[in-house]
């Protein structure tokens, strides 16, 4: 069992802005053809979703959301947090027996790789798009895109316009936490 260690564990308000690092939650990567009917189905009965597949969508279900990717790879995000004392996750143990251990494609916890920022207000955009190279106004509610936040690589999963999460790589979190505190200062 890991040992649970938020990299910024902070919160910041600013004017009709704020941030804070989201209470870690599990992060799978699951991986597999779309084509493979058996893949489709086994992970559909397990997920209780058909699995999107066009890249950016987002489907929300009571206990986890799960990020079209690619087309062929999907983020699957649990809504609760992880409990300190015990990180398993019966759905991760599901999908590793059910799907990787019979060749119908991969499952990875990421949970530790990536690190979540929440944004919220009226100014996420004026923000964020100081740095970046995406049009944020084409990004619809309840989507996700993958791109550049000061040549950091990170997703943005919109939820509306005015509740934004930032999925980082931890190695970049305190980098790209100390920018957007710099870049909120002067909104």
């Amino acid at each position: 069992m890991l040992k649970i260690n938020l990299p910024i564990n902070k919160s910041k308000n600013f004017n009709n802005f704020s941030m804070e690092e989201k209470s870690p939650v599990i992060k799978l990567n699951l991986r597999g053809d779309t084509s493979n009917k058996d893949f489709v189905s086994i992970v559909g009965k397990i997920l209780g979703i058909i699995l999107p597949t066009d890249v950016g969508s987002v489907v929300n279900k009571e206990n986890i959301s799960v990020i079209t990717l690619g087309p062929n790879e999907w983020l699957i995000i649990s809504n609760g947090v992880i409990d300190s004392e015990n990180n398993e996750f019966e759905l991760e143990n599901t999908l590793y027996e059910s799907v990787s251990k019979n060749n119908l494609g991969s499952l990875t916890n990421v949970t530790d790789q990536f690190t979540i920022f929440s944004l919220v207000g009226s100014n996420i955009f004026e923000v964020i798009s100081k740095s970046s190279p995406f049009d944020l106004d084409k990004l619809s509610n309840n989507c996700s895109a993958q791109t550049l936040l000061n040549n950091i690589d990170i997703t943005i999963l919109k939820k509306n316009d005015e509740s934004v999460d930032l999925f980082v790589r931890r190695s970049f979190s305190e980098h790209l936490w100390s920018w957007l505190n710099d870049s909120a200062r002067f909104i």
